[in-house]
């Protein structure tokens, strides 16, 4: 049995439909059933509980031989990972798949990259073989400037001239859906990312021809870019590493 956490997002909404297409058995872990029950589908065995509620978590491991972990991005994940980790030895799963971030490590020349270093770390303490997804930025990310580029044609990023391998979500839960479903895969880290690195520019281009419109890309500096993501609601901290990202 798999037992899917994050099974809502970007990445886990998709490993959950290919899990559904390939007939395995799996069930999924979700703060609100009855919100998930709408995106997951009614076939899916769904299991209320929170990753901040170590109890509810044990007990959906219960009966769980393999695991795929993947969590937003959070002031408290290296925690809430934690707690998943730790719940998964003691019901004695064989495999974790997690998804954590390109140059994951203790390392990392930013601090996101560490704290994915330290569930890295924490899982590799356990014994449980593992296979982590280390996926660059998300192409989905883009659509959080569907409104922009619908009233003004424009989209906002610090990133001048930088390039981008953009990376599909459903890409990543391919290779986690096959970790999960597939031998050769444990003890394994595997990078992500796309096939071809993009200036903003390009990505411009290739959206204006996807829309039908002409889309600008308009760089920005990196305290106007954490003032947008705060106004939009992302906590201060959390603005400040993205932007170690963009920098």
């Amino acid at each position: 049995m798999i037992l899917v956490i994050g099974g809502t997002g970007n990445i886990g909404s998709e490993v959950v439909r290919l899990l559904v297409e390939k007939g395995v058995d799996f069930k999924a872990l979700v703060r609100d059933k009855s919100k998930a029950a709408a995106s997951i589908g009614a076939d899916v065995e769904i299991i209320e509980g929170d990753l901040g509620k170590p109890d509810t978590v044990a007990a959906a491991m219960e009966g769980v031989d393999k695991l795929f972990l993947v969590t937003p991005l959070h002031l408290d994940q290296v925690s809430m990972k934690s707690t998943a980790i730790q719940a998964a030895k003691r019901a004695g799963v064989k495999h974790i798949v997690m998804s954590t971030g390109i140059g994951a490590g203790p390392d990392a020349g930013v601090e996101i990259g560490r704290w994915h270093g330290k569930n890295q770390e924490e899982v590799k303490e356990t014994g449980i073989p593992y296979t982590f997804l280390q996926p660059g930025f998300f192409m989905q990310n883009m659509f959080m400037f569907a409104d922009p580029i619908r009233g003004n044609g424009e989209f906002y990023l610090p990133l001048g001239d930088s390039k981008v391998s953009f990376v599909d979500a459903r890409d990543i839960a391919a290779v986690g859906v096959a970790a999960l479903t597939e031998k050769g895969h444990e003890n394994q880290a595997y990078p992500i990312s796309g096939a071809e690195a993009l200036n903003c520019d390009e990505v411009a281009g290739i959206l204006s021809d996807v829309v039908g419109k002409t889309v600008r890309y308009v760089d920005v500096p990196l305290e106007a870019a954490k003032q947008g993501m705060i106004a939009a609601g992302l906590p201060e901290k959390l603005a400040d590493l993205m932007n170690e990202l963009y920098a």
